[in-house]
């Protein structure tokens, strides 16, 4: 066997030596190359990671959902990353979004929570995290992370007072996923082709239609029908085996369903010729096998390049010549890694990757955290202390930020799809798809769990980028803004199609400060406006100006995101009885909750009351005036989306009201005052505005002469023309409406304010309560946990009446990027 040519160790080292021999080779030429367009791509994309600690798995309706969100960059996993804002969903089992939250960043955290309405539907919830800038790499990299929501009456529906709502129920009930479909088996050749008259790795993955594994027993067969060899799955529905495939032939699997019942799989087609690359872990080296077969068997040798690297970091780079006759072998250092999914990539002498392989590197061991509790048994509402040490491998002390949560083990016992930080941030958000409990590859002392996980690495996709747009510097343009603060961006379009280059565009504010601003598109169309402070919910109008040419720009706001992959999530029936003991603790925690309020000492408890009323008609927040002078709609006038502008539509409609000009520079004159003071929304603008306002963007006109403007003191001294928009109207019914405005309404949301989890303080006393104290499915939450420089954290809560044992468990991030988890328990007698 021949050996590859090891060429480098590490990005910067790498790039450095090979610029110092200045070589000629062109082997190393495309080396440095790949080198040099990893690191361009790292730094202009600068690729983000989300991570949310979730306190629990499992939740009741009218519980409270509560995390800490960490953010990374995607390389070398370090806190505060150049995003400052967070945006957090809360997804139905319809994939709508029932809840958001927009977090502002401090050193790369922040905190929320999600109420969960008692009016939701039972279900399997997904909850999503990640920033504007993820935005412009595919949505399979934002965090997501599944939750199971229970009614606590698990066999009750929820309720449906408002048809729209039972509607949704019945549609709900309607198109949920029929579970006796059949399950999908699919067949991966370990680096990509299945190569005929070579030994092949052949890894399988067996899922139901909710993407679960399925254990499935089978066996491959020829065309002919014979058998070849048997298989079985080892760990959700996940193997492998080894074929040499025979030319020409096509083999098929005969596989055994979990039901007893059996189905036929078809396997990838074998390629008469190829590369193929196989990768071992054996000891301390990766062992990295090579082969090449040809048609003819006596073609001439042909150069390889094979790179490995880390988040973008390479640790490995070798080359070399391959024919038909030897295999080529690479023994590589598994130190020579960062912890976490190494990407071998093998190019042919064409510098064309032609086969791929993932393989999980475990090198630096994460933060140690010890989490100690004062005492092993504590009695009711007694005082509970912790420890909190962090120390790193070498067992020196460690400044972390974590969060911990303490939770009733029947929370706890029936997850089956437990997540924690070391599994998100070193596995699944490097992974394209859902990776079903993704922590059991980090048990430890689990002999099967790296095989298992090797099974998924060879089934499971990597795509941050391509190899091809990479080499050809041809990245993806990134419409999305990197936020440092709140923004607004979108994009102009010509008749909603073509982008418009530098186009004017205006936002005018009205909540909750007044203002105006202008910019200008850049050559994609595109345009940002950035400075909103979040304290509180912005209110705005965009609006793109015709030009010569472009007389009917449309803007379109980065909107919302588009749904998850239709992947249908299964439905909830009948809980498990932990689930049941469960939900009947959390039952009785609200109705105390309900019936006492937790944190006072004072409550005063009312009967039913009854109150009757009318309801009101909203009245219009953008009006501080009570009647006008003079109305038109719009809606009355069929041709008025043939004017040019609105002005011209009030030319002879309302008496005293004089319009001079044409085109684009028109005035305008109410008799016996002078000039009016233009209003769009609400908010002061001035004439040359009003002449870009396109008719089919306007609701209606109102016009206030003399006393009727006296409210507005000297500006309306001239009499006021105040300008409603659709936008502006967020009832307006655009479903009624055919035209296209180019005016956008937005209503932007401050920073959520996360509430504090409520912590009773009791003096340690054994009386009788005097009100019940249910609290056992989250007992403590803390999003705050902060070691000092001597990697340590004290915190103490107090015990509720429930009794039985109790988790606490803590998720953080050092300041240089290790991620850590510490468990402990404790009981309640």
């Amino acid at each position: 066997m021949q050996r590859l040519r090891w060429l480098a160790l590490g990005l910067s080292a790498f790039v450095a030596v090979l610029i110092g021999t200045g070589f000629r080779d062109p082997d190393e030429g495309f080396v440095q190359q790949i080198a040099a367009q990893l690191n361009k791509f790292y730094q202009a994309h600068y690729p983000e990671k989300s991570y949310l600690h979730l306190d629990k798995p499992v939740y009741a309706v009218g519980e409270t959902v509560w995390f800490k969100a960490y953010v990374v960059d995607a390389s070398r996993h370090l806190p505060d990353t150049l995003s400052r804002v967070l945006y957090v969903d809360l997804l139905s089992p319809q994939n709508q979004v029932v809840a958001q939250r927009v977090l502002g960043l401090q050193r790369g955290t922040a905190n929320g929570d999600f109420t969960l309405s008692d009016t939701l539907t039972q279900g399997m919830y997904t909850v999503r995290a990640y920033t504007s800038w993820m935005r412009n790499a595919s949505a399979e990299y934002f965090f997501s992370r599944r939750i199971s929501v229970w009614r606590t009456d698990p066999t009750a529906a929820a309720p449906t007072t408002a048809p729209g709502r039972r509607k949704k129920a019945e549609l709900n009930a309607a198109t949920a996923p029929v579970q006796s479909r059949q399950p999908d088996v699919q067949f991966f050749p370990e680096g990509g082709s299945l190569i005929a008259q070579i030994d092949n790795r052949v890894a399988f993955k067996a899922t139901d239609v909710y993407g679960y594994g399925v254990n499935v027993t089978g066996v491959v067969q020829d065309e002919q029908g014979a058998d070849v060899l048997a298989f079985q799955s080892q760990h959700l529905g996940m193997g492998q085996f080894l074929l040499n495939p025979v030319a020409g032939k096509r083999y098929q699997a005969r596989v055994k369903l979990p039901d007893g019942t059996v189905a036929i799989y078809p396997l990838p087609i074998a390629q008469p010729e190829g590369l193929s690359l196989s990768v071992a872990e054996i000891g301390d080296f990766l062992n990295v096998t090579i082969r090449r077969k040809t048609l003819a068997g006596t073609a001439p040798p042909d150069n390889i390049t094979l790179l490995g690297h880390v988040r973008g970091i390479i640790s490995y780079a070798g080359r070399g010549q391959i024919d038909d006759t030897r295999a080529f072998t690479a023994r590589v250092p598994k130190n020579k890694f960062p912890t976490g999914i190494a990407h071998f990539t093998l190019f042919n002498g064409q510098n064309v990757a032609q086969c791929e392989r993932l393989v999980f590197v475990r090198n630096e061991p994460s933060l140690q955290v010890k989490i100690t509790p004062s005492k092993a048994s504590y009695a009711p509402r007694e005082k509970v202390n912790l420890d909190v040490e962090v120390h790193d491998a070498a067992g020196q002390p460690v400044a972390a930020q974590f969060s911990l949560a303490v939770n009733s083990a029947q929370a706890l016992v029936a997850n089956p799809d437990a997540h924690n930080i070391l599994s998100d941030l070193l596995l699944t958000s490097d992974l394209q798809g859902f990776v079903e409990n993704p922590a059991y590859y980090f048990q430890q002392n689990v002999p099967d769990a790296k095989m298992a996980l090797d099974n998924l690495l060879l089934t499971q996709g990597w795509r941050r980028f391509v190899w091809k747009q990479l080499l050809a510097n041809t990245f993806d343009p990134s419409p999305f803004p990197l936020e440092r603060t709140l923004t607004v961006s979108g994009q102009v379009l010509n008749d909603g199609k073509r982008p418009i280059a530098n186009s004017d565009v205006a936002l005018i504010l009205s909540r909750p400060d007044r203002g105006f601003a202008n910019a200008t598109t850049d050559p994609d169309g595109r345009f940002l406006f950035t400075g909103f402070s979040g304290s509180d919910t912005t209110q705005a109008l965009v609006q793109a100006k015709g030009t010569k040419g472009n007389r009917s720009p449309v803007v379109r706001l980065a909107g919302s995101l588009a749904p998850l992959p239709k992947t249908p999530l299964p439905r909830l029936i009948s809980p498990q009885p932990e689930i049941a003991e469960y939900l009947q603790t959390s039952k009785k925690q609200q109705a105390a909750e309900r019936r006492f309020r937790m944190d006072t000492s004072k409550t005063i408890m009312l009967g039913n009351v009854t109150v009757r009323g009318k309801k009101a008609p909203p009245a219009d927040p953008r009006k501080i005036y009570s009647q006008a002078d003079a109305t038109i709609k719009l809606s009355d006038l069929p041709g008025a989306s043939s004017y040019i502008n609105i002005l011209q539509v009030l030319q002879g409609r309302v008496a005293g009201l004089t319009i001079t000009g044409s085109g684009f520079d028109m005035r305008a004159q109410i008799r016996g005052q002078g000039s009016p003071q233009f209003l769009v929304d609400g908010v002061p603008v001035d004439d040359s505005y009003i002449n870009s306002i396109s008719p089919t963007d306007v609701e209606s006109v109102e016009v206030l002469k003399g006393a009727s403007a006296a409210i507005f003191g000297g500006r309306g001294a001239g009499g006021v023309i105040a300008i409603y928009t659709k936008r502006g109207n967020p009832s307006y019914d655009y479903s009624k409406d055919p035209t296209s405005p180019r005016l956008a309404y937005i209503k932007r949301p401050g920073f959520y304010r996360a509430r504090e989890f409520y912590v009773p303080q009791y003096d340690g006393s054994t009386k009788a309560p005097t009100r019940p104290d249910f609290r056992s499915t989250t007992l403590y939450w803390n999003p705050r946990v902060n070691t000092d420089a001597s990697g340590i954290a004290h915190l103490s809560f107090y015990c509720s009446d429930a009794s039985g044992t109790f988790q606490v468990a803590g998720e953080g991030l050092s300041f240089t990027g290790t991620p850590g988890l510490g468990i402990s328990s404790f009981s309640v007698q």
